[in-house]
C-alpha cells in the first residue's frame, strides 16, 4: 500500500497466501496501515472474486448511491439492503490475519471457491482476493485492454 497525500491507502501488487483451515488470510504488512486494520468484505457480483474494501471505500458506496440523481429511492433502499447486507465486515488480528468467513466463501460460484492458496489482487483502492486460476485466467483475458489503454494514458 502506497499513502497518497490525502492519505488514502493506495493497495499495488500480487501476493499469493494460503488460507488455513480456520479461513484465515494474512494481509501483507504493506497493506496494513495500524493494529486494529479493518475492512468490509464483498463477493463480487460475477461470483468470481471477494473485494475488500477499506472502511472509507465502503462508506464511499453509500455517498455515490446517496448523491446519484438517477437512482430512485426505491431502487437505492433495495440496493441498501442487498449490498450492505451481504457485506462483512473484518479486523485483523495482531498477526495480520484476517478471517474470511464461511458464508462468503460459500457464496462464491463453484469454481472460485477460496481454499488453500489465495491470490490477494492489488485494486487502487481496494484488494480482492481470487483463486490462482481464475486470476492467471482474468490476467491474460484483461491484457489487451491493458496494453491499450496504458498506450491512450503514454505508460
Amino acid at each position: 500500500m502506497i499513502p497518497a497525500q490525502n492519505s488514502t491507502p493506495v493497495f499495488s501488487g500480487e501476493f499469493c497466501h494460503a488460507l488455513d483451515v480456520k479461513n484465515r488470510l494474512t494481509i501483507p504488512a504493506r497493506w496494513r496501515v495500524s493494529e486494529a486494520d479493518e475492512f468490509h468484505l464483498i463477493a463480487d457480483r460475477s461470483g468470481q472474486f471477494v473485494k475488500v474494501m477499506p472502511p472509507e471505500q465502503f462508506r464511499a458506496v453509500g455517498d455515490k448511491l446517496a448523491s446519484n440523481p438517477a437512482i430512485t429511492p426505491k431502487d437505492r433502499k433495495m440496493f441498501v439492503h442487498l449490498f450492505f447486507s451481504k457485506a462483512m465486515h473484518v479486523v485483523l488480528d495482531k498477526q495480520g490475519r484476517m478471517v474470511v468467513p464461511e458464508e462468503l466463501i460459500k457464496e462464491l460460484a463453484k469454481n472460485a471457491r477460496l481454499q488453500g492458496d489465495v491470490m490477494l489482487v492489488g485494486a487502487y483502492d481496494t484488494f480482492e482476493l481470487w483463486t490462482p486460476a481464475l486470476w492467471s485466467a482474468t490476467r491474460e483475458a484483461e491484457l489487451s485492454t491493458f496494453e491499450r489503454v496504458a498506450d491512450l494514458i503514454g505508460l
